[in-house]
């Protein structure tokens, strides 16, 4: 018999089969071995001392024993039997179709077991368990195959040459180093609790979280986006057609943009509002929304300075209240009108993002970051009420402060690229940090993060000088006109009294042991100055005798604000969820209402309303945790090999303003807010490099998305060029008279109900005859003037809430006018020549009162409200509000 010679490739081919089948032999072997051991109730009958129903489910496992074992027996004794069959292998692994088309059935295969096995680790139905307890080992038995045959495909078609990965290792290394730095991170914190045990200061719960099945849904369209955007864009160049030939990646860049940005805008206005702390369920007497606390404090900024009487003298967010107020006087006075505004300006911030991922990765990677953050505010609108966020539909500062941070990082981000011919970006970075100071003074601290970015992009003392300068030209023109405009109305430069004053009384308050309320209480006749300077004498006295307890609480807060951040990735396996509800119910009950198990399951409320707050939840949150720290891992490594300044800035920016809150004994919620995204941003990065990673292994070739290259530091000896004079001094004259609008506005607004006298009020009231039923006369209101607690006061009324007795916000709350009281009244904020908080005693509700009336309001002072006698509706002269009941009109013993 004549020897068969084996070529080397069918030999290596003979060994991958050989090797496969062993493998598969042991897996089945650990399988079956794995499903006699389960516990039963006929144990020791039988076949092998299986009972019936144990012997039917292990006999698919013995028979592919037996056929493989059959073929592990005939390839060593035969091999000439096998030599087409290595053959036929090489030809199909060599085949596209079959190639791809059995990773992908693999795949598919992969994750089917794979949340099987999940869906017996989580279930708690006993009847269930015991069918999912015989089925795991199949699911894992049918995942090790799943790999090893998509491995085995890949050393069939490519070898084990994985040279085309050198390009990538040091992405790899650096991915490497990320995850450990992470692991070790979460291993530290599991172990000690820090960051995780809450502490007596402003402990904020975890934000809205991204569902993975809304990654996967993400992941899918941006996908399917990016590659027909790269078809059609292959078509429109191959035509005739000029203008679509030239088409360029910023027309692109622009249309993608544009469409993020009208999706954000279409979804979150579709969302409906719902009622929470800051925006509180409507009432009567007009069953609208209002805002509250410190979104009310914004708004009625905003609406000071709309009747002529300024921003107050210490604003906290004069920007902010500055939008509002622009917003409604063009839209009309409203929560609804102001959203109009609010939600196309905040929808800009899916688009920044855009920018600032395709320009440190791909588009595809842009676009995905750009769903993640529409789906992101979608899923915080649709939380409120039932979680603590802060989101797009409310008048607060958090979202527009994330806006200017996500701003100012793409001005870095893009600046870096090319440096050369963006020379004017510096300027505006400093303008847009100035902006944002505007809105929240606290981002002051990203500073000397973008100035040690500069010294680390280049050491020409000439590069960094200039670039410095515009920096600070930009700064200084955005803030001028604000300091001056503190000046000529304190008498001194300032940026934010009123937020420096509350953020130094918070350290006094919370640099103690208890962290009581009153340890921030001001002494009596104590200036801002005195005041200041007794809180931080206090904190440095904490310290010093504390400093172990100081040290563990900026920890934990710190800590606290970087779980938040990763709360956004998905930390369950929901689709497992469902298929569980559905098995259990289909068994115990009806068939079931998948609508209704889809909902529990998969919606961002029920999956609030079934797990309360964002807590880990077992094995399945376990694994992924573990998957989001990987991704983040990836996406921080991939950044720091294409541009490391660029990485620097962006953790530098998370970190840095995390700890600015942490120093306050402050973290999550929404105080860490406007840092968030970058935990997504870097998540996104990480999962499409990750996909990219897996096709390049499996085609021996680099697929890369990348229209960037790596960005390397500029030479320290190369000249800086031209200095953009002439953009420095028309880019810092344009920060510098957008925010001089501010102050002319204050200044130009006509003061309202200047020529408004009270007695011609009153005498026009009683001609109509008004008075003479509530038993008024002439000398009754003039006794009742003459008193020293009574108060004339005309202004407009914002915010009417009627109350019933017991109810209220709260029993204590900085608006007297919504505090919990022991009978019926109508409360309101009063804004004019002097604004005071409302109460009106009514046993029902008015049935006008419009919000933003501008009304006269007759009262007695009650230290911090007004007790409200007489409302007079200056536009309606024929309505009027008289407290009741009524039995005397003087102040004395008013109560």
């Amino acid at each position: 018999m004549s020897r068969i010679v084996i070529q080397p490739q069918a030999s290596r081919t003979i060994r991958l089969l050989g090797g496969y089948i062993v493998l598969a032999l042991l897996e089945g072997l650990a399988t079956f071995i794995q499903l006699v051991r389960l516990p039963g109730k006929s144990a020791g009958q039988g076949f092998l001392g299986l009972s019936p129903l144990r012997l039917a489910i292990a006999t698919p496992i013995l028979v592919l024993l037996v056929v493989f074992s059959w073929i592990l027996i005939a390839l060593w004794r035969r091999p000439s039997l096998y030599e087409k069959l290595v053959d036929r292998l090489n030809e199909l692994a060599r085949q596209g179709q079959i190639y791809w088309g059995t990773l992908v059935l693999c795949g598919t295969v992969f994750a089917i077991c794979f949340n099987l096995i999940l869906l017996n680790w989580i279930n708690t139905d006993l009847y269930l368990k015991a069918y999912l307890d015989r089925s795991a080992p199949y699911a894992l038995w049918g995942m090790l195959l799943c790999v090893q045959t998509a491995v085995t495909l890949r050393l069939l078609r490519h070898g084990a040459d994985l040279q085309v990965f050198k390009v990538e290792r040091k992405a790899m290394t650096a991915a490497v180093l990320a995850l450990i730095v992470l692991l070790s991170l979460a291993m530290w914190i599991g172990w000690t609790r820090i960051g995780l045990a809450p502490d007596v200061g402003q402990w904020g719960e975890y934000g809205s979280p991204i569902l993975s099945i809304q990654v996967m849904l993400a992941l899918a369209v941006s996908t399917a986006v990016w590659w027909l955007g790269r078809r059609g864009l292959t078509v429109l160049r191959n035509s005739r057609r000029l203008r679509f030939s030239r088409l360029s990646g910023r027309s692109i860049d622009i249309l993608v943009c544009l469409l993020l940005w009208g999706m954000a805008v279409w979804r979150w206005g579709a969302e409906p509002l719902r009622p929470s702390y800051f925006s509180p369920a409507p009432a009567p007497p007009n069953y609208e929304y209002y805002p509250f606390s410190d979104a009310a404090n914004y708004d009625y900024a905003g609406q000071s300075l709309l009747i002529g009487y300024g921003l107050e003298n210490e604003l906290v967010r004069p920007l902010y209240s500055f939008f509002l107020a622009v917003a409604q006087a063009f839209s009309g006075i409203g929560y609804q009108n102001a959203l109009k505004w609010q939600i196309p300006l905040l929808a800009l911030i899916p688009a920044l993002l855009y920018l600032i991922t395709r320009t440190l990765h791909s588009r595809l990677a842009g676009i995905l970051v750009g769903l993640l953050a529409v789906i992101h505010e979608t899923n915080s609108i649709a939380l409120a009420g039932i979680a603590a966020v802060s989101h797009a539909k409310l008048l607060m500062s958090d979202l527009p402060t994330m806006l200017g941070i996500i701003a100012l990082s793409a001005i870095i981000v893009l600046w870096l690229k090319d440096p050369n011919s963006r020379k004017i970006f510096p300027l505006l970075a400093g303008g847009v940090l100035a902006l944002t100071m505007l809105i929240r003074i606290q981002v002051v601290i990203l500073l000397p993060v973008i100035l040690f970015v500069l010294a680390a992009r280049s050491r020409n003392p000439r590069w960094l000088f200039l670039n410095t300068l515009l920096l600070s030209v930009g700064l200084l023109s955005a803030i001028t006109p604000w300091l001056g405009r503190n000046w000529l109305v304190r008498g001194r430069f300032s940026l934010s009294e009123a937020a420096q004053t509350s953020q130094i009384g918070l350290i006094g308050q919370f640099y103690s042991l208890t962290a009581e309320e009153e340890l921030r209480a001001r002494l009596p006749g104590e200036t801002d100055e005195q005041y200041a300077s007794r809180m931080v004498d206090n904190a440095l006295q904490f310290v010093r005798e504390h400093p172990k307890e100081t040290v563990r609480f900026i920890t934990a807060h710190f800590l606290n604000n970087e779980i938040t951040t990763l709360s956004v990735m998905p930390s369950s396996f929901p689709l497992v969820d469902f298929f569980r509800r559905i098995a259990v119910g289909a068994i115990s009950g009806p068939r079931p209402d998948l609508s209704v198990y889809w909902r529990r399951c998969c919606s961002i409320r029920g999956y609030f309303n079934s797990r309360g707050v964002w807590k880990p939840q077992g094995s399945q949150s376990t694994l992924s945790i573990f998957f989001a720290l990987l991704v983040v891992a990836v996406g921080i490594g991939t950044v720091w090999r294409r541009d490391r300044t660029a990485g620097i800035f962006l953790l530098g920016a998370n970190i840095v303003y995390s700890l600015s809150t942490a120093l306050v004994r402050s973290s999550g919620w929404r105080f860490n807010l406007p840092v968030e995204w970058v935990g997504y941003m870097f998540y996104s990065i990480g999962l499409i490099q990750i996909c990219l990673w897996g096709i390049t292994f499996f085609k021996n070739k680099l697929a890369s998305l990348a229209e960037n290259r790596v960005i390397a530091p500029l030479d320290s000896g190369s000249d800086y060029g031209w200095f953009p004079a002439r953009g420095a001094v028309l880019g810092g004259l344009s920060l510098f008279l957008f925010v001089a609008a501010i102050p002319i506005a204050e200044f130009a607004m006509p003061k309202r109900f200047r020529d408004v006298n009270v007695q011609a009020v009153l005498s026009n009231v009683d001609e109509k005859g008004l008075l003479k039923p509530l038993g008024i006369t002439d000398q009754t209101l003039e006794a009742f003037l003459a008193e020293d607690q009574a108060e004339a006061l005309i202004g407009r009324g914002l915010y009417p809430r009627y109350y019933l007795a017991g109810q209220g916000m709260a029993p204590v709350t900085r608006w007297p006018s919504s505090v919990v009281r022991d009978y019926n009244r109508l409360g309101f904020y009063l804004i004019g020549p002097k604004q005071r908080q409302v109460v009106l005693r009514t046993p029902a509700s008015p049935s006008y009162f419009p919000h933003a009336s501008d009304i006269l309001v007759l009262g007695c002072s009650e230290g911090d409200y007004l007790d409200a006698y007489l409302i007079v509706f200056l536009k309606s002269p024929d309505i009027i509000l008289a407290r009741s009941p009524l039995d005397q009109w003087t102040c004395t013993g008013s109560k």
